[in-house]
């Protein structure tokens, strides 16, 4: 029993990093890339095809070794990937309201800097609107004296 966990834990952590690489390259294929040329994205294409294949493979071999071939880890095996589905959930739902805070805190910090760029031109107009109006109180007051 002590064996087979052990190699379940090795076989979700395989399937944590193919999940890791799969996110990346999701991520990467998000930020656009004039360099990126059509082989690259065939590549790209390719191997997340067969990642999401061979995670497929895996998912399935686990499944029938613990159903089939070690008796009384079935109700295990159902347990577990319905606990993990539920986490699987708890964890996309963190992960969806932590992107949307990053969003919600760049577009803060966008309007930030529009507002300030805003009064800063507001300072400058006034500053030239007074200045103005000094050189023409000068001009005028010189032009009375004469």
């Amino acid at each position: 029993m002590a064996d087979i966990i052990k190699q379940l834990s090795k076989f979700w952590a395989l399937q944590d990093q193919l999940t890791a690489y799969l996110r990346e390259e999701e991520e990467k294929a998000k930020v656009y890339d004039p360099t990126i040329s059509n082989a690259q994205m065939m590549e790209s294409a390719m191997n997340r095809v067969m990642c999401r294949q061979q995670m497929e493979e895996l998912s399935t071999t686990i499944r029938e070794i613990m159903v089939y071939q070690t008796p009384g880890l079935a109700d295990l095996y159902s347990q577990t990937y319905e606990m993990r589905q539920v986490i699987s959930e708890e964890q996309e739902k963190a992960r969806l309201k932590e992107e949307a805070q990053k969003r919600q805190d760049a577009w803060l910090h966008r309007q930030e800097e529009r507002n300030l760029q805003a009064k800063l031109a507001a300072v400058v107009a006034t500053s030239i609107f007074l200045l103005y109006l000094w050189l023409w109180f000068l001009f005028v007051s010189q032009w009375g004296k004469k």
